[in-house]
């Protein structure tokens, strides 16, 4: 069976077009916003190569941004990269490489920030301080999740968990 990301590749449109029917996107406010990382979670990333360089993308992360995008979401590129404004051009460049320009890019986040997607985060559970489950895999993000347009996909089951 193809992976996810096998399938996303080259296959973009053929993507968005059976997500439309599949997807339920549940409403946000008008100034909520989703911070997506750029490097490892959005860029390809596996050394620093100065502040030109940005990696391939990533097509699940690339597809779901767009997704997002397309049902009126405000997505924004949180990275720590935005700290020097000589970053800005290259990234936004390959944003509209990518077709995602007008992206606001920043190493800041808000109250307004209803999720982080990022390849370093740990999720811990709201004023406890207690390790919670992870959100990419065992909980419901609140922005839609690409993967549930393709029920038939494994997904891992922590052995840790059942009880």
């Amino acid at each position: 069976m193809k992976s996810i990301l096998q399938r996303l590749t080259g296959h973009a449109a053929k993507v968005e077009a059976s997500l439309a029917s599949t997807e339920v996107i549940p409403p946000l406010t008008e100034k909520a916003w989703i911070g997506v990382d750029l490097d490892g979670t959005l860029a390809r990333f596996k050394s620093w190569k100065g502040l030109k360089h940005v990696g391939r993308p990533i097509p699940l992360m690339l597809a779901r941004i767009h997704r997002w995008r397309a049902a009126g979401y405000q997505v924004k590129i949180v990275t720590a990269r935005a700290t020097l404004p000589e970053s800005l051009p290259p990234i936004e460049k390959w944003l509209r490489k990518q077709g995602l320009e007008g992206l606001e890019i920043t190493n800041r986040v808000d109250m307004d920030m209803v999720e982080l997607w990022d390849d370093r985060a740990v999720h811990i559970q709201p004023n406890s301080g207690r390790l919670s489950r992870s959100p990419s895999v065992l909980a419901r993000p609140r922005a839609p999740l690409l993967e549930e347009a393709f029920p038939q996909e494994n997904r891992p089951r922590l052995s840790f968990l059942t009880s």
